[in-house]
């Protein structure tokens, strides 16, 4: 993965983490809505630990 793919990837998980408080804001706290957000949250962790995971390979 090159440095504009890694840079690429991470726009992309800033923006889906700014449309996903946007989009919850004013949801009711219940076991749908936590557990959405809660797997939305899940795959930019694991977006994040394969950018760092890579640059870490290129070591």
């Amino acid at each position: 993965m090159g440095h504009k793919d890694k840079i690429k990837v991470l726009e992309m998980i800033a923006a889906d983490m700014k449309n996903d408080a946007e989009k919850f804001d004013g949801q009711p706290f219940n076991g749908k809505t936590v557990a959405e957000y809660f797997g939305n949250q899940g795959a930019a962790i694991a977006a994040l630990a394969n950018v760092v995971k890579s640059i870490i390979k290129q070591d």
